[in-house]
């Protein structure tokens, strides 16, 4: 027998949304693992591609032994029961009813089906040869500042993830789907030492972030097929997306003449008004650089025409075209409320970064016709 909490297992069912399919080819994906650890008891669940363990407090007797429950159920079973009270799990007795589990809190009881542990791939990781120890505030920070950028189309695999890799200086965290480029470093002392770069797929990023606490250190380690984050009581595995992630140096202008600063709220308002006359499919915007100020203009010819004005700091005198959505995702996802935009020709990309910010943290969008 088991008995636990709802607060115990809320850390591993918070993240059964991110891992377990509620429809599974393989039957047994779909189900959470409770098993016995040195120091306790742990919460286990896969895909195949991302595993995630969640340590977790709770009173065994040596009846126990390791089972398994629908994830998604379980997760939607606790939801329900009383914040206070004792949840307890007891299996049925092989002889009588094999592959059962009990589950009663107060007067509530459950019974769900528990195939066999055993069932439930564990991921071979193989020798991780490399490995750093990074603040997990600040790893938060670089997947919040980038992550926006990954790419959702399917074809193009390699984009589907972040890319991480050492600089002189720290670990670069990079994201692009080929409009938008989102670059972020952190540094870290040594990370040189550490050999070539990963594409950490989507989904383990998106899990990820659900569980990285505020403060506190992560160790991070990996070799060329996967990776691994421990965290205090929790760790992600995860495969890498087998891919060459492209050579974005060479997206990112070197020679932009042109640099203005612009309030960041200010701009992301005038935005959001002027977009109101779009299309859906057609988010174009006019952005007219003259001395009098930015002007924004939008034309639909279905619905008629929007323009406004604002100030910026700087001398520019030309006018290119931003797709207004992602303008917006760059604003919201750059630290400060001041923005320099570095920009050279009318079809060349745009350079974004927060004013004081470090000079390698910096979104590029690339220009739309008007």
């Amino acid at each position: 027998m088991l008995i636990t909490k709802k607060s115990e297992l809320a850390p591993a069912l918070g993240l059964v949304g991110s891992i377990v399919e509620r429809r599974n080819t393989i039957p047994i994906l779909s189900n959470l693992a409770i098993e016995r650890t040195n120091g306790g008891l742990r919460a286990r669940m896969t895909d195949l591609d991302i595993e995630a363990e969640i340590e977790f407090a709770g009173a065994l007797d040596t009846s126990f032994k390791p089972f398994t429950v629908p994830a998604n159920l379980l997760r939607d079973i606790i939801s329900k029961l009383p914040e206070s009270g004792d949840i307890q799990f007891h299996a049925g007795d092989d002889s009588d009813t094999p592959g059962t589990i009990y589950i009663k809190c107060g007067r509530s009881k459950f019974t769900l089906q528990s195939p066999p542990v055993a069932d439930l791939a564990t991921m071979n990781l193989g020798t991780l040869s490399n490995r750093i120890t990074i603040s997990s505030k600040q790893l938060l920070a670089a997947i919040g500042a980038v992550s926006f950028a990954i790419s959702t189309e399917e074809t193009r695999y390699y984009l589907n993830g972040i890319f991480m890799h050492a600089t002189e200086t720290g670990m670069m965290f990079v994201a692009t789907d080929g409009h938008r480029l989102a670059k972020r470093l952190v540094p870290i002392e040594n990370a040189h030492l550490v050999a070539g770069g990963v594409i950490i797929p989507r989904k383990t990023i998106a899990a990820l972030t659900k569980v990285l606490p505020k403060d506190g250190d992560i160790l991070i380690e990996w070799n060329e097929n996967k990776i691994v984050f421990s965290l205090p009581s929790t760790k992600i595995l995860s495969k890498l997306i087998d891919g060459q992630f492209p050579d974005y140096q060479r997206v990112i202008p070197q020679s932009n003449s042109t640099e203005v600063t612009i309030n960041g709220k200010q701009l992301a308002a005038a935005v959001e008004r002027v977009q109101l006359i779009s299309t859906e499919r057609g988010r174009a915007m006019r952005f007219r650089f003259e001395e009098s100020g930015l002007t924004l203009t939008v034309n639909n010819p279905d619905a008629g025409a929007a323009e406004e004005q604002l100030a910026f700091e700087g001398q520019a005198d030309f006018e290119t075209g931003f797709n207004a959505k992602y303008v917006l995702d760059a604003i919201n996802h750059l630290a400060e409320d001041e923005i320099r935009m570095a920009l050279d020709e009318p079809n060349s990309p745009a350079i974004l970064r927060a004013d004081g910010d470090h000079v390698e943290n910096l979104i590029v969008l690339m220009p739309m016709r008007v």
